[in-house]
């Protein structure tokens, strides 16, 4: 959703740094150009630090070669294997990426992404649990 001007480069490098020990981030290259990047961020708060946050994005012109499949799928591979991620969230407008790799829809914010022609989609929010041999996801 973000605009190519409200992108720097420090700010790529700040987050890369942050998520060190507390979260993952990862970047998708292609013939060495980078096509795509994910990462999973806890929440701030200790009563939901186990709630993490997914951000999401393949390159324009690279959309439909299974970029997001193999970030998704590493995101959630280590997600799987992190005792602390109890739950992973995201903010996304409707796709069915998401349903095919277990998630599911939470909630709906109406008219809440304004696109360059002026109009405006819903945001949905979109959930999935680990799947642990213990403990409950409840």
């Amino acid at each position: 959703m973000s605009r190519p001007h409200e992108l720097t480069r420090v700010a790529f490098e700040q987050k890369i740094v942050e998520l060190g020990p507390s979260g993952r981030y990862v970047v998708a290259e292609k013939d060495g150009k980078i096509v795509g990047h994910a990462l999973l961020e806890p929440m701030g708060l200790q009563a939901i630090a186990h709630v993490f946050r997914l951000t999401i994005v393949v390159h324009p012109g690279y959309l439909g070669e299974g970029i997001g499949t193999a970030l998704m799928r590493d995101l959630l591979d280590w997600a799987e294997q992190t005792p602390r991620v109890g739950k992973i969230e995201l903010l996304v407008r409707a796709t069915r990426l998401y349903s095919k790799l277990g998630f599911v829809e939470e909630g709906r914010f109406r008219k809440r992404v304004r696109l360059p022609d002026g109009s405006f989609v819903d945001d949905i929010s979109m959930a999935w649990f680990p799947k642990r041999s213990t403990g409950s996801n409840n």
